[in-house]
């Protein structure tokens, strides 16, 4: 199931992978999120851990175009994959 495509920007490659703002809520579906201030805006999601070195390490640059999305497995569960195009 795909949960967003994205033409990858020069922020994407070198700062992190930026989630679109009207896929948040598909991303972010299932995280729990807990703290004691309500008022607080929190930044865009962006995906750094791991994505800078897969973003260096599968030559990806700024035109490139990524698909993320979830495969179920009934043995393993849900799989989140990024295809590159």
């Amino acid at each position: 199931m795909e949960i967003f495509s994205k033409i990858l920007t020069s922020v994407d490659i070198n700062k992190g992978l930026e989630i679109p703002h009207d896929r948040c809520d598909d991303v972010l579906a299932g995280l729990q999120i807990t703290g004691q201030r309500k008022d607080i805006l929190l930044p865009k999601p962006v995906f750094k851990k791991g994505w800078l070195e897969f973003a260096r390490d599968s030559n990806l640059a700024a035109g490139t175009t990524i698909t993320f999305y979830k495969e179920i497995d009934q043995a393993t569960g849900a799989q989140y994959k990024i295809r590159v195009r």
